[in-house]
Parts: C-alpha cells; structure tokens; sequence
C-alpha cells in the first residue's frame, strides 16, 4: 500500500494558500518491505503571509519568490495529483494539511488526486503519547512530542530530511523536517509493535 507522509507550511490558519508542499512516498517492494520511494519538496510563490505564520515557518513572501523560482501550486499540480493519488495520505493533523491541499485543487478544474484514505498521526499517538495540558487534561501531542515520546534523535531525524531532500539548507519548522519526522515516528512505533 502506497504510504504519503506530507506536510504544508501556509499562509494561515485559514485556507489561503501552501507556502510549501513536502511528501515521502513509501511503498512494498517484491519482498514485502516497506521502502522509500521517492521524497519531493514545492515551494511556491504567493502574494502575502499572515504575520503570525510567517513566524512560525520562517517563509517571507520575498524568500518564497526567490525558493520557488516563481512557481505556484497551479504549476506543479498535475504532478502532485499522480504523487498523491490511491495512497494513503499520512500527516501530523491530517484535517489541517487535507484542507490546504483540498483548496489548492479546488481552485483548478477536473485534476483528480484523491488518495485511498487519510490517516492522522496526531489522532492515533494521543492515546499513547498522553501528552497533557497544563490542567492535566490529555490533549492532541505536538509532532515533537512525539518524536521524544518515541524517544527518536532529533538530529538523526535532521540528518534523514538532508537525505531524503537532498538539500543542507533543511532545518526545525521546515516542512521536510516535519515529513522526516513523520516517517521515523510511523516507522518507530510500528516497530516497537502499536498498530
């Protein structure tokens, strides 16, 4: 089964637009092991960023001109329907990352990219993570809080979103760390046996 381990960075809470479009693709291979296939990062040009997520993500509306070469969702989205398209889309709060990407092909005509099925991590760990609040209820665990849960290296995970991009420029609140992330936390607890 085609596994796609995404992230975005956007220009808000609210769809506007995906500052950046970040996936691994894992499936089978003829022996039954789950591999990387492919890993694909998208920076795209947009004309503003809600202050407040630009100081979560770091993108300005300069920086983005400059990363994405000009380019918007619009140019690369016959690509990423193929990409996405009859697997399963894994993210860190799926509902949030699904409405950005819903919006972006709904503002194009008839590009059919739905997966198989959506699967949220941030839902599925909650239970396991028991991350708390500061009132002692147990609340959604960040992705971080994941990964220290799983008692994952952060700098491995850095070292694997360098290898999986290929790039040195990679670095923590940029969506290839978060799909990094995302892979070595499914992966981890797979292997220490949750389902």
């Amino acid at each position: 089964m085609k596994k796609i381990f995404i992230d975005t960075e956007t220009t808000g809470i609210e769809p506007g637009e995906i500052v950046q479009l970040t996936y691994c693709v894992c499936d089978t291979n003829s022996q039954g092991e789950e591999k990387v296939c492919f890993s694909k990062n998208f920076f795209f040009n947009v004309d503003y960023i809600e202050p407040s997520a630009q100081r979560v993500h770091g993108f300005s509306v300069e920086k983005l001109k400059n990363l994405s070469n000009g380019k918007t969702f619009k140019d690369v989205a016959l690509e990423v329907s193929n990409d996405l398209k009859d697997g399963v889309f894994i993210a860190h709060n799926v509902n949030f990352d699904k409405k950005f990407v819903v919006a972006e092909f709904n503002k194009l005509n008839n590009i059919d990219w739905n997966p198989k099925d959506f699967f949220c991590t941030m839902e599925y760990f909650k239970p396991i993570v028991k991350a708390k609040t500061k009132t002692g209820r147990i609340k959604n665990p960040r992705l971080e809080e994941t990964i220290d849960f799983l008692e994952i290296n952060k700098k491995t995970v850095l070292n694997g979103a360098k290898r999986l991009f290929n790039c040195d420029d990679v670095d923590f609140h940029d969506a290839r760390y978060d799909v990094a992330a995302l892979v070595s936390c499914y992966y981890r607890a797979k292997k220490l046996g949750y389902k």
